[in-house]
């Protein structure tokens, strides 16, 4: 790459995972609930990554896990999701965590395929208090405020 010249991504690394997701509030002044946002999917698309079982497990605690199985079921009805067919059927996760997560192997690549592995590249995330709409657009969310928002 020379100087001046647009950065090259790799592909899929410009894609936002369901972790993304998870992680994300909206941050509009005097909004007091701004979290999980509510996804609005355009476009998905599944892209397997390598699964690492430590990985995935330090995850866990770090999750809200209601937010993510609610995530889960607002993108299963997208109409545009490029490479599912490749899963053989859309992933699930039980509705609480199993006692035994940290060494459960089935529920942890279930995991991982949710968390890494779906991709939201274009759509909306929006506040479910406010109705404030974040619009993703080539995998990236814009979460940037108005100067009257903040």
């Amino acid at each position: 790459q020379t100087p001046g010249s647009p950065r090259t991504v790799a592909s899929g690394s410009a894609h936002m995972k369901l972790l993304t997701h998870n992680l994300l509030k909206c941050n509009k002044k005097g909004v007091t609930n701004g979290f999980p946002l509510i996804i609005r999917a355009a476009t998905m698309k599944y892209e397997e990554t390598p699964y690492e079982q430590s990985f995935v497990s330090a995850m866990v605690p770090k999750l809200e896990y209601d937010a993510l199985l609610k995530a889960l079921g607002e993108i299963r009805d997208c109409s545009k999701f490029e490479g599912i067919e490749k899963l053989g059927e859309f992933p699930t996760l039980p509705l609480a965590l199993p006692p035994d997560h940290e060494k459960n192997e089935e529920f942890l690549k279930q995991l991982h395929t949710v968390l890494f592995d779906l991709n939201l590249i274009e759509g909306q995330l929006v506040c479910p208090e406010s109705g404030r709409v974040f619009p993703v657009n080539d995998g990236i969310p814009n979460m940037l405020l108005n100067d009257d928002e903040v």
